[in-house]
């Protein structure tokens, strides 16, 4: 015995597209969906047309993370300023207070961010003064209000930063021998006890 179908109703060309439609866009939104989440044009970081190219951006930051690294690495190198002295500016009578190595005439060394005042394990010698001189010169020679505190924060390390730019060195925030060779000191006259008015860079 054969199958009898019940006879379906006669569609339009405009019913039959509407229909056709309905039941193809869920599977095409999908593949469009999954094309999407493959292409590489669409992710994050990528430039859209006609913007900005936020890859390019990443490596410039990428880079300048990876200079800093490479600057705090060279600095731990350096001994930490573990006091300050004032060093003599020639016949003058004038000097400059800065920071200086522990039981040592030299000042070849360095502060950087996180001295609080001491650096690692080793307490010998007297960081703090070294911090408060170097914060007391920042403010005085280059119209800073830092607060001196003996402490080698973000805002000591952000104004070493804007020092550096402005001498046109690596902005790297850490006060070592070149900084200390291109940066405005105040000078001090030992004899008179008497400070300058104006700041200059002698060494």
């Amino acid at each position: 015995m054969a199958l009898r179908l019940p006879s379906l109703p006669k569609l339009t060309s405009r019913k039959a597209v509407v229909i056709a439609l309905l039941v193809i866009s869920p599977f095409a939104v999908a593949g469009l969906a999954a094309k999407g989440a493959h292409d590489s044009s669409a992710r994050p970081g990528n430039a859209a047309p006609g913007g900005a190219a936020p890859a390019v951006q990443l490596k410039a930051k990428d880079a300048a993370a990876q200079t800093e690294a490479q600057a705090t690495a060279a600095a731990a190198a350096t001994p930490q300023c573990l006091y300050a002295r004032v060093v003599p500016i020639g016949k003058t009578g004038w000097g400059i207070p800065m920071p200086s190595l522990w039981n040592s005439p030299s000042t070849t060394c360095n502060l950087m961010y996180g001295d609080d005042p001491f650096r690692g394990s080793n307490h010998r010698g007297d960081p703090d003064t070294a911090i408060r001189v170097l914060q007391r010169n920042l403010n005085y020679c280059y119209g800073y209000r830092l607060t001196v505190d003996g402490i080698y924060g973000s805002n000591t390390r952000g104004v070493i930063k804007a020092v550096q730019k402005r001498h046109k060195l690596v902005a790297d925030g850490i006060y070592g021998p070149k900084t200390r060779s291109a940066m405005n000191w105040r000078l001090y006259a030992t004899k008179t006890n008497t400070w300058s008015k104006n700041c200059s860079s002698p060494l």
